[in-house]
């Protein structure tokens, strides 16, 4: 009796260590896998990627793997590959962030410009657009391609304004352009005359995106009714609605050295249709023309702003 309890306990354990073991075979491969799986798919549903292709589209999804060459994203549960050579952007955008972010269905409808002054964005390729100040103005900007925008404009008809405008994305978040632009006075010109005819250039580098950016910019001319003034200028936007939008500048201009103008807009976008939008606001300015005799001995004198744009 004995000697068969000594036999028969070793195989006993054995045996149970064996199931044992066997059971972990089993069970811990589908725990540890499944750990990471949770532990993957809890990082990915935690980070979404923005892309933005070739043609200009945007596209959201949840993060499932990257190199350095490609990137793969769910989107409405299907996997989408990308190589990241062939994309023009792509941004992260945390859960954290996401709760602090409110989407709009629409952009900014003045993201290209803030009252009198351009942001570094430029019309979409093939897009048309014109602004209007009080209603005397017109400016017309055409998109040639994700990089270049003309313009044409006129004040009371016969003074005649172009420019030409190329817009980089530098970063995610910057993006910068540089403006050439002349006007060109027809009657004054028609008597001999060319005081009112003159060139320049805007450089400017804008931080934000569409629903909201600011810009820091740089403004040289020459007209010979003035002469050649400079300054720089500050613009900022953000839309706090889907209709509607706040934006501010303000410009200081020095002119042969002493002279100078110092103009701030603050102004309040409505978006009344999907085409066209009004702007109202008031404009403080102040100045020292003492050659034309328009001098306010620095006083600041506000003006009422109108403006209105339309898509086409």
């Amino acid at each position: 009796m004995y000697k068969r309890e000594q036999k028969t306990k070793p195989f006993h354990v054995l045996s149970l260590r064996f199931s044992i073991l066997w059971l972990l075979f089993i069970v811990s491969p589908q725990f540890v896998f499944s750990q990471s799986n949770d532990e993957i798919n809890d990082h990915h549903s935690d980070t979404i990627v923005v892309i933005t292709t070739s043609s200009g589209n945007e596209l959201r999804g949840i993060l499932i793997a990257e190199d350095v060459k490609s990137i793969t994203i769910d989107i409405a549960n299907e996997e989408k590959y990308f190589l990241k050579n062939e994309i023009k952007s792509y941004k992260y955008i945390t859960r954290g962030q996401i709760k602090s972010i409110k989407e709009f269905k629409n952009p900014n409808p003045i993201y290209t410009k803030y009252c009198y002054l351009p942001s570094s964005f430029i019309n979409e390729k093939g897009g048309v657009s014109t602004n209007s100040h009080y209603l005397i103005t017109s400016n017309s900007k055409f998109g040639i391609n994700d990089n270049i925008e003309i313009s044409f404009g006129n004040i009371f008809i016969f003074h005649v304004i172009s420019s030409f405008t190329f817009s980089k994305e530098i970063s995610n978040s910057f993006t910068g352009a540089v403006s050439v632009l002349g006007n060109y006075n027809i009657l004054s010109t028609s008597t001999g005359a060319n005081e009112w005819n003159g060139f320049g250039f805007i450089p400017r580098l804008t931080f934000g995106d569409k629903t909201k950016n600011t810009t820091i910019g740089f403004v040289g001319y020459n007209l010979p009714v003035f002469g050649t003034f400079y300054g720089g200028y500050f613009g900022s936007q953000r839309k706090i609605g889907e209709r509607f939008t706040l934006a501010g500048e303000t410009i200081g201009l020095t002119i042969d050295g002493y002279q100078y103008l110092i103009m701030t807009n603050v102004i309040f976008n409505y978006l009344r249709n999907y085409r066209e939008n009004w702007s109202i606001g008031i404009t403080f300015l102040s100045s020292n023309f003492q050659n034309i005799n328009l001098s306010n001995n620095g006083d600041i004198v506000p003006f009422p702003y109108i403006g209105i744009q339309r898509k086409f």
